[in-house]
């Protein structure tokens, strides 16, 4: 009976710095299947951007968004998000604040900017006017100073809240999106019981995960405001830590 879950974060958790996964943590990511786990990720990309670790990975369970899409396999389960109108005047007042801040804007994952992408992510490069009348699953703004970032939390309305992500970018989302929420609804759905869970991660976006599944693991690389929370350190993503852990404490 698969009545247990192992949910993994996966930028600088179980990927390498090439953003690889390597054989000996696919194989120990399947024996861990084969004793009774159920595999999830909760990441804050997209669904285009776990395509190819879901092929390899197989897992359940998806957090996707920092929670603002929630699959299970292939179906959508819960999404949550910011309404079109609310989110023109948010990024109007950014725009206008913040001129030359990088933003971004999250829906149907699609990432509308106003910018170039310096790497070769997907984009669509607009007029925030015109963005499609649907939920946005999250804004981003990054490429200013940390210190002005950190002002958008005053800006922020009580049904949103603000997140660093890698200290650099800023994440506004609606308050009901987090990965732990996201990862609350997956095990009602699956009828998993909390304390049968064992969560990896490494950034601000993992804390709630960390400190509130069964077992909450840091990679030796994590932020340390998330080893302060972890039950336990592993060694570091380069160093495939998350699967040495489970071949140690769960084969």
């Amino acid at each position: 009976m698969h009545d247990k879950m192992i949910i993994l974060d996966l930028d600088r958790t179980l990927l390498r710095n090439d953003k690889s996964i390597s054989e000996y943590s696919i194989n120990i990511l399947e024996k861990c299947k084969m004793s009774g786990y159920i595999i999830s990720f909760a990441t804050a990309r997209q669904k285009r951007g776990i395509l190819n670790y879901k092929e390899i990975v197989r897992p359940i369970g998806l957090v996707l968004n920092n929670g603002a899409n929630i699959y299970v396999k292939d179906r959508l389960l819960k999404q949550f998000g910011i309404p079109s109108k609310k989110t023109k005047e948010i990024v109007g007042l950014l725009e206008r604040r913040f001129p030359n801040a990088t933003l971004s804007v999250e829906i149907d994952d699609v990432m509308y900017t106003n910018f170039i992408p310096p790497d070769k992510t997907p984009y669509v490069k607009i007029n925030f006017n015109e963005l499609p009348e649907k939920i946005a699953d999250r804004i981003v703004i990054g490429t200013i100073p940390l210190e002005e970032i950190m002002t958008i939390e005053h800006l922020i309305t009580e049904d949103l809240y603000f997140e660093l992500n890698y200290g650099r970018y800023g994440f506004i989302m609606d308050k009901k999106v987090s990965k732990w929420l996201g990862v609350v609804e997956l095990l009602k759905y699956l009828g998993i019981k909390i304390e049968n869970t064992i969560a990896f991660g490494d950034d601000f976006g993992d804390i709630e995960i960390i400190k509130n599944c069964g077992r909450g693991i840091c990679v030796k690389n994590g932020l340390e405001e998330v080893k302060a929370v972890a039950d336990e350190l592993c060694d570091s993503n380069e160093n495939d830590g998350v699967a040495k852990w489970l071949e140690k404490n769960l084969l």
